[in-house]
């Protein structure tokens, strides 16, 4: 078996949950197909495959992640040989537990899209959550991707032109990814009203996408293919945060991971 399909087998052949949670990503594949040309999606494709591959580099990028984690004083520990370690099921957590790791899983999705380059993508459920002990820990699987700046850069002033209420800086950044007068729709992941208590949905997500490829203005640009992983990204933060069942903070743990800046 070549590396590339061991690899894959890998990341695929799961328990049961894990199993759920690929099943989230393929729901979400018709919805998103409009979206990009065929070239754009295969490049981030063999890029995601290719990190897969080198483990090497995976590591590198979960010594850079924990580092970052501890800079921005998220209590999150990054440690791939905890794969095997039994993570509580989020019923068996108490209210206060879900809650904390709800919230610290919203900064560590806004840290790693503000602070660095490259992003560790496989927050699921399976992967990051509340040991025996208390603590937040989080085996990602090798589902990581280097940002392209033309891409990063303007979703960064959206959330930001968003959050802090620029609109200038807003409508720019919609500009620069693509989006236009569709991009209203992208921010329906956040929440409605003044996204305090946000109630998270896979299902919402899937039908967010699907309407945002009705828009003939955002078929025809052809969406960059950092949008891929940035979808496969914010499915993997809604499995997560749905899971908790709660309504969570996303306006305040933006402010937090901004602030760090």
């Amino acid at each position: 078996m070549a590396a590339y399909e061991t690899s894959l087998f890998n990341l695929t052949s799961a328990p049961f949950r894990s199993r759920i949670e690929w099943s989230t990503v393929l729901g979400l594949m018709p919805a998103s197909f409009d979206l990009f040309s065929r070239k754009q999606l295969a490049a981030q494709a063999l890029e995601l495959l290719s990190n897969v591959i080198h483990t090497k580099r995976h590591l590198s990028v979960l010594g850079r992640t924990q580092a970052l984690l501890r800079d921005c004083c998220i209590p999150i520990l990054v440690d791939a040989g905890r794969a095997e370690q039994r993570l509580l099921p989020s019923e068996d957590l108490k209210r206060s537990q879900r809650r904390w790791l709800g919230q610290i899983a919203l900064e560590l999705y806004f840290t790693q899209l503000l602070r660095g380059n490259t992003a560790l993508i496989d927050v699921w459920p399976s992967r990051l959550g509340i040991d025996a002990n208390g603590d937040a820990v989080w085996n990602p699987r090798p589902l990581y991707v280097k940002w392209d700046r033309r891409f990063l850069s303007p979703l960064r002033d959206v959330y930001a032109g968003f959050f802090l209420e620029d609109e200038a800086r807003f409508e720019r950044g919609l500009g620069e990814l693509g989006l236009g007068p569709a991009g209203g729709l992208l921010l329906r992941h956040l929440g409605e009203g003044n996204q305090r208590a946000v109630r998270f949905s896979s299902s919402q997500l899937q039908s967010t996408l699907s309407e945002l490829s009705t828009h003939t203005e955002t078929r025809a640009a052809g969406l960059h293919r950092n949008f891929a992983a940035f979808g496969l990204y914010l499915a993997a933060l809604h499995g997560l945060l749905e899971s908790l069942d709660l309504a969570f903070d996303v306006r305040s743990a933006f402010i937090r991971s901004y602030s760090q800046i």
